[in-house]
């Protein structure tokens, strides 16, 4: 029998069905948090894993995976990083119960020196694409945190973005 157990990054769910692929992976994902977000101006080195290089990206699995299995650090070509993690809902209803637990979770784990944003609209290609609740460091120096719901063409995913501001809105 598969025991439901609430986990960071909004993976607490009414239904167990999806938390079958999806696992938690650090023991503190609070803690991770502030690591992760603590490395930000190394690029993430301490977290890069196995690379993969594009044109004018490198992908690198995380070392450390908030989400087993579905976190990433982005390298673009001007050495901007990024780290991410994604995973996908089967259905919208599922997408947005993992946002708001998302949303509440890195609230409550990055602390009161951080400033949330009211949610705002995603636009891809000219196209509604969901929603997206961002996080600003009241400190100089630290990355930006997004929460998106990517609603479209029948995609229904969840990411968790910390990187620059200045990408936090394009992906």
């Amino acid at each position: 029998m598969l025991k439901c157990t609430p986990l960071l990054i909004g993976l607490s769910l009414s239904a167990c069905a999806v938390q079958e692929k999806l696992t938690l992976g650090v023991e503190d994902p609070c803690t991770s948090l502030q690591n992760i977000v603590a490395d930000y101006n190394s690029g993430f080195s301490s977290y890069r894993g196995k690379a993969s290089t594009f044109q004018s990206i490198t992908v690198f699995r995380a070392k450390e995976q908030i989400i087993s299995g579905h976190c990433e650090i982005w390298e673009w070509a001007n050495e901007d990083s990024a780290y991410m993690c994604s995973s996908t809902a089967p259905n919208e209803d599922v997408a947005k119960a993992m946002y708001d637990k998302s949303i509440d979770s890195v609230a409550r784990c990055i602390g009161n020196t951080w400033t949330q944003e009211a949610e705002a609209e995603r636009i891809r290609d000219g196209e509604a694409a969901g929603v997206a609740t961002r996080f600003s460091a009241q400190e100089a120096g630290k990355p930006g945190i997004a929460v998106h719901r990517v609603d479209y063409r029948r995609d229904n995913s969840v990411y968790i973005y910390i990187g620059p501001t200045s990408r936090r809105d394009h992906f």
